[in-house]
């Protein structure tokens, strides 16, 4: 696989403290970063010409790797021989219009200042280091491609510069004046609203997370190890690779990197608190968290995000810490089922630290977005009561059903923001389509097809 393929690693989820269910009506869309493919390089000794825009060919080639990055995206493998003919058709045509609008551009003197081209491709190679996992392991990438860093550079910058002053003409054409009343959305709404999808049956539920605590010889035997690798970092060895070595983290393979990210995100106030106090190349002394001990470093800041790496060292519960948290997870729901105030348990005993001071509450979840064993033990648990102790890898989930929603249609005003993107989108294809089709009109465009 190809370095520009590989996507970032998750590596965070040995200092997150607690996994929160969370729920959206609607899942917002992801941004896909602009990646070089050179697949059509030198080995595709035989291209075709499938079409020409003034002095600019459009090959074969291109639209084959658009397919292949069309198909990575969407997760399959291949397509029906007719959808594949449309799919091929599309990219053709947004090459297409991709080489109008650069020339176009250039034609207009839209000019893009090298230091934001600069920054651009710095701040893609830098997603690459991380994603990879350091500086050795992007080199070693680059070598089996047989690119050195400025030859990639090379290849971003004219890439990114040229995407950047299509964007800028798209926003003085297009996309800059691209507005919907209200007026259009709830017609729409009005309209359309046999078509929108049904907004699921749910259930708003609060929980208390209750953690089994690894015993004062575990911790001890852990503080030990994070202290000999603590000697290591200040004797000047490389905290990448020693990550790599120590670290009991998946970020391991990483160096221990977890990329660019917000603490904030973490839900683990003792990690967050030792990296805030941390400057860029600084490394902390041994931090406590209920996954172990760690060694923070940070390397960099950007905005409200910090790009750090970490060492793990592990701090297992032992058999009989595990039977003392479940002890503890049934007496407090006998508690709350006897009355006991469900919030001032969740303060008191709650290891999600992002919901103990808020009554434990979680929020309002789709029932599909919950895993079976969780369904299974609520079902039937009517609103208002407490469901018995699930028990999950993480630990010991108590949990409060507050109350039961049935599926139906979504509101206007649940539905208008994502309505008003839709009809933004329909309104900025419209102009595309008929800026290119101007444009078609004053320069010379060819296609010859496949």
């Amino acid at each position: 696989m190809r370095f520009w393929r590989i996507a970032a690693a998750g590596g965070a989820a040995c200092v997150v403290a607690a996994v929160v269910i969370v729920w959206s009506p609607r899942g917002a869309a992801s941004a896909q970063a602009l990646q070089p493919d050179t697949a059509s390089a030198p080995e595709a000794l035989v291209d075709k010409v499938v079409a020409t825009v003034e002095d600019r060919a459009i090959l074969k080639s291109d639209v084959d790797n658009e397919l292949k990055r069309f198909l990575l995206q969407a997760q399959r493998a291949s397509l029906p021989a007719d959808e594949e003919k449309k799919v091929r058709q599309e990219i053709l045509n947004g090459l297409v219009a991709d080489a109008l609008m650069s020339i176009q551009a250039e034609k207009e003197n839209l000019k893009v200042e090298d230091k934001e081209v600069d920054a651009a491709v710095e701040r893609t190679i830098d997603d690459n280091r991380t994603s990879l996992g350091g500086d050795d392991a992007l080199n070693a990438q680059l070598a089996s491609e047989g690119l050195t860093l400025d030859g990639l550079r090379s290849i971003y910058r004219e890439r990114l510069r040229n995407r950047m002053l299509i964007e800028r003409l798209m926003y003085q054409k297009v996309t800059g004046d691209t507005k919907v009343t209200e007026r259009e959305v709830l017609g729409y709404y009005k309209t359309h609203v046999s078509e929108l999808p049904q907004r699921p049956p749910t259930v708003s539920i609060a929980h208390i997370l209750i953690v089994p605590k690894p015993s004062e010889a575990v911790l001890a035997k852990a503080l030990e190890k994070i202290t000999m690798v603590e000697g290591k970092v200040r004797e000047g060895q490389d905290f990448a690779a020693l990550a790599k070595e120590y670290s009991d983290c998946p970020s391991a393979k990483f160096g221990g990197s977890l990329g660019l990210i917000n603490l904030d995100d973490l839900n683990n106030p003792a990690f967050e608190e030792a990296a805030r106090k941390l400057t860029v190349g600084q490394v902390s002394p041994p931090v406590l968290t209920e996954f172990g001990y760690h060694l923070v470093k940070i390397e960099g800041v950007e905005g409200d995000k910090v790009n750090l790496r970490h060492i793990l060292v592990q701090a297992e519960a032992t058999p009989d810490d595990l039977q003392n948290a479940a002890t503890l997870a049934e007496r407090v729901r006998s508690e709350v089922v006897a009355g006991a105030d469900f919030a001032a348990a969740a303060a008191k005993y709650s290891d999600d630290y992002g919901t103990k001071n808020s009554g434990g509450a979680i929020g309002e979840v789709p029932l599909e977005n919950l895993p079976e064993q969780f369904t299974e033990t609520i079902k039937g648990v009517p609103a208002g009561e407490v469901a018995p102790v699930i028990k999950e890898a993480k630990g010991f989930r108590i949990v409060k059903i507050l109350s039961r929603n049935a599926g139906r249609p979504y509101t206007y005003d649940e539905a208008k923001n994502e309505l008003r993107k839709v009809l933004e989108q329909q309104k900025m294809q419209e102009r595309l389509g008929a800026y290119v089709e101007e444009l078609k009109k004053s320069h010379f465009v060819e296609i010859k097809g496949e």
